[in-house]
């Protein structure tokens, strides 16, 4: 079989996964700190003489590979919602919420609620930490603050007036190496890295959008449409190498 038949499959089982991270980038677009999904590709000669293998590669070193995935972590818009319990982080940092199992994540998904217990959670349950862990927030308050420091405090009004009391301070974390972690765009495990304290600015009362902008996902995704409608050409070609040499040959 023609080398260009495994050159134009492989392209286009590569584009087939460029074009589904650009799919889920425009689905979660609007999705409370989402972070953008990128995939790398290698040529596969270079795969080869990484290998030590030069000749083969000079020879019949065609064609293109997966080559993992990665996070963008640059920062979303910030969308206003006037809930007191939405908050948006930016900068070099992530919320840490912990699930049942005790597991830490990080994320920049900022929608809160509070929980039964009147702890603050992700809407999938996940305990906000703050510095002496889980946050709860008395029953009784009337007002729930967070600074830009993340620094929580609630206010009651009483017959001498507002009082505020100083609840705790939201933990903002990252890693050393935030592209290592594994992720499904909105929860990140930081694996065997250890959390480190971050640099980051808190906003109540906003989300933080998706760091995706659909336009030039869009555009990508034209482009890389037609890469794969290129290959599939290719590949239909080169299989038709060949064609009626046994006719000749049997005269």
């Amino acid at each position: 079989m023609p080398k260009g038949v495994y050159a134009a499959a492989s392209a286009m089982v590569t584009e087939t996964r460029l074009l589904d991270a650009t799919a889920r980038n425009i689905a979660h677009a609007q999705t409370p700190g989402y972070r953008r999904e990128g995939q790398l590709r290698v040529g596969f000669a270079q795969v080869l003489g990484d290998e030590g293998r030069t000749g083969i590669a000079r020879a019949g070193g065609a064609g293109v590979l997966p080559d993992g995935g990665y996070h963008s972590f640059t920062d979303g818009t910030l969308d206003p919602t006037g809930n007191q319990l939405d908050v948006a982080v930016h900068g070099d940092g992530f919320l840490v919420a912990q699930d049942a199992q005790g597991r830490n994540w990080l994320t920049r998904n900022g929608n809160l609620v509070l929980d039964a217990q009147g702890r603050l959670s992700t809407r999938e349950g996940h305990l906000i930490q703050g510095q002496g862990g889980p946050i709860t927030i008395p029953e009784d308050a009337q007002r729930v603050v967070i600074d830009e420091s993340g620094l929580i405090s609630i206010e009651n009004r009483g017959s001498e007036g507002v009082v505020r009391t100083t609840l705790d301070q939201l933990r903002l974390a990252t890693v050393a190496q935030p592209r290592a972690m594994a992720s499904n765009g909105v929860y990140f495990d930081a694996g065997r890295q250890p959390l480190q304290d971050a640099s980051a600015s808190v906003h109540q009362g906003h989300l933080e959008r998706g760091n995706v902008n659909p336009v030039e996902e869009l555009v990508q995704m034209v482009s890389l449409q037609r890469r794969y409608d290129a290959a599939q050409k290719a590949l239909i070609e080169q299989s038709r190498t060949g064609d009626g040499y046994s006719d000749i040959l049997r005269g």
